[in-house]
């Protein structure tokens, strides 16, 4: 059985939006805004695949939704999206969110047999309840706890990264009386530069290396691009409908400090500031790229992991923690 057939991506969502009230009430603002919905949504998806991996090393017949139907109302999504949502279940859920351990099973257990009766869900008398609810917990738990550690490995990060590239020195000649070095925060002097948008087609690229090929004059008419627009760099992020940007710029122009403001403002939590939504737990990771040039054996993630272990001084961060924003799409790689 597909995991999706056990519970559907709504479903999992209602779940992960019904938690997250309950974890503000009992642990306060602090943790759950440490928490992000999408971090829920993978932890009660990966007890669904646990559960599901666990039925495929049975007999079909020994599945414990053998005799249920996977959709309508007596559907085994509609049964698992009510159970889930059911208050004694969302407070043993809750448990791992706010560091008490795992769920209770038995309490689990108890709810999973009262829900099935009331929505009049025949499970499978061969199969065992009490190691499908233990599958299920000992997948969400792991995966919350690792979650967990990685909001603490980013809160250490985005401090030490805002600490790293907000510090702006200016180095002059040495006068008797006076600093030879002062330095300000980036965020306080920053000025802010406009950006000129250049917009080419597949075909504009195409005719533009035809033409550079074969030595003839560039036809105007046919690689006219698209009137460039001129905007505020600050919504460079927000303006631009491309997943990647790339910023030319002669030497000394800002490129390298502007993406450092960008980083310190996500590093500090202001990403309205940059026109983003913030709701989603961004994550900065800035490379430049002369400084990974110098390490050719080595992928941007790899080298990203090196520089904040080794240059900013972050705390050694847990397996897979770049991998976990990335693979959210809310990770800014400038």
């Amino acid at each position: 059985m597909d995991p999706s057939s056990l519970l559907s991506g709504l479903t999992i969502q209602k779940i992960a939006q019904s938690l997250l009230p309950i974890v503000l009430r009992k642990a306060g603002e602090r943790i759950a805004q440490a928490l992000n919905q999408s971090d829920i949504e993978k932890a009660i998806k990966a007890g669904v695949e646990a559960v599901d991996e666990w039925e495929k090393q049975r007999d079909t017949q020994q599945g414990l939704f053998f005799h249920v139907d996977p959709d309508g109302w007596n559907g085994v999504d509609r049964f698992l999206g009510d159970y889930f949502t059911n208050s004694a279940v969302l407070l043993e859920l809750t448990q791992p969110l706010i560091n008490q351990g795992k769920p209770n099973r038995d309490i689990l257990i108890k709810a999973f047999q009262q829900q099935a009766e009331a929505h009049k869900i025949k499970l499978n008398q061969q199969a065992s309840l009490p190691d499908w609810i233990e599958t299920f917990v000992n997948a969400y738990f792991q995966h919350t706890a690792t979650y967990l550690k990685f909001q603490v490995a980013k809160k250490d990060y985005c401090q030490q990264l805002a600490k790293w590239f907000d510090d702006v020195k200016f180095a002059g000649i040495a006068v008797p009386g006076q600093e030879v070095e002062k330095s300000e925060k980036l965020a306080q002097i920053f000025v802010m530069p406009d950006v000129v948008e250049e917009v080419a087609t597949a075909r504009d690229l195409e005719l533009e290396r035809l033409a550079e090929e074969s030595g003839e004059k560039r036809d105007r008419a046919l690689l006219e691009k698209t009137t460039p627009r001129k905007f505020l760099a600050d919504q460079l992020l927000s303006q631009n409908q491309s997943r990647r940007v790339v910023i030319l710029g002669a030497p000394g122009s800002g490129k390298t400090t502007l993406m450092s403001y960008f980083a310190v403002m996500l590093a500090q939590s202001k990403a309205e500031d940059l026109g983003l939504d913030g709701a989603p737990d961004w994550l900065p990771i800035l490379i430049r790229i002369r400084d990974l040039a110098r390490h050719p054996d080595k992928s941007i993630i790899d080298y990203a992991r090196m520089f904040a272990e080794k240059r900013i001084a972050v705390n050694t961060l847990p397996e897979g923690f770049f991998e976990h924003w990335l693979s959210d799409g809310r990770a800014l790689i400038l």
